[in-house]
């Protein structure tokens, strides 16, 4: 598929109140549905919350995958033909997962489970699975999820970007100390890896804390296609060239104090076997 249309949702989950987080979930999956969306990102804990006080609240309100709020999601899905990412304490068994679930027409196309854990809110009672990082596979491309503070590492966007991704999705629950993300770290993630990349923030409070809001869609290069505001429960739009991450050779034109044309080749310049001590222990 050459474009593909994406809409970035900016909602504000109520912590513990599944069910009334799953109808608005509906309600944005119609609004963005009538608009021909091919992709929907929701935030980080889309449909639980996140500022869970111990292991035991999450538990409570964890999410089961494949039970009926799940089948719901799929039925909404099959109507507009599109695929979304929605975040969520996800419990299976005894375990409890900081998870990101990939649903599209016909049902549930993966999930991740973040690895890289902060000490904020239900990140402090969770655990990881630790499986190989992987694309999940759509009818329109290949998607990368990223869960909030997994940004920090590069070495996870550059894995799956030499997966083959089509773009990185980054769902998360930025405070407001975090601009920096908006500002470096995923402008950074999309141009050096030359992808786009689709962050889902949320927006209001929850036990004392106050989120950043400004979801954006960046382009490969790494520029601003469209940023929602800081404040307000929104969706933004973008019709996006699947065509382009796939070209990792960059061609750059002469321009003013740079007289001849070049081409950063941004995969086959690399020296993987210089870079081995990424692999080491941080003592």
């Amino acid at each position: 598929m050459g474009i593909v249309k994406v809409a970035v949702v900016q909602m504000d989950p109520k912590l513990r109140e599944n069910q009334e987080n799953l109808q608005k979930t509906v309600s944005f999956v119609n609004e963005a549905g009538n608009n021909g969306v091919n992709l929907i990102v929701f935030p980080e804990c889309s449909l639980t919350g996140y500022c869970f006080e111990s292991r035991e609240d999450a538990q409570n309100h964890a999410l089961t995958v494949g039970a009926e709020w799940n089948v719901q999601l799929i039925a909404e899905v099959k109507k507009f033909n599109c695929t979304i990412v929605v975040g969520l304490v996800e419990g299976d068994g005894e375990h409890l997962y900081n998870s990101a679930l990939v649903i599209g027409p016909n049902g549930n196309l993966g999930i991740y489970r973040k690895s890289h854990l902060s000490e904020l809110g239900v990140d402090n009672f969770i655990e990881t699975d630790d499986q190989p990082y992987s694309l999940i596979e759509t009818e329109f491309g290949k998607l990368g999820v990223l869960i909030c503070y997994d940004l920090r590492f590069p070495e996870f966007a550059r894995i799956l970007s030499l997966q083959g991704a089509d773009v990185l999705v980054h769902i998360t629950n930025l405070p407001l100390t975090g601009s920096s993300q908006v500002d470096i770290l995923l402008p950074a993630r999309a141009a050096e890896n030359h992808v786009y990349v689709l962050s889902s923030d949320r927006v209001g409070a929850e036990q004392g804390y106050q989120f950043l809001g400004r979801s954006t869609i960046y382009d490969v290069d790494g520029k601003v296609l469209e940023e929602a505001n800081d404040q307000d429960e929104m969706i933004i739009y973008a019709d996006l060239d699947f065509n382009k991450p796939k070209e990792k050779d960059v061609f750059y034109p002469p321009e003013p104090g740079k007289p001849g044309n070049h081409t950063n080749k941004l995969f086959k310049s690399r020296r993987p076997e210089l870079y081995s001590s990424l692999t080491n222990k941080y003592e």
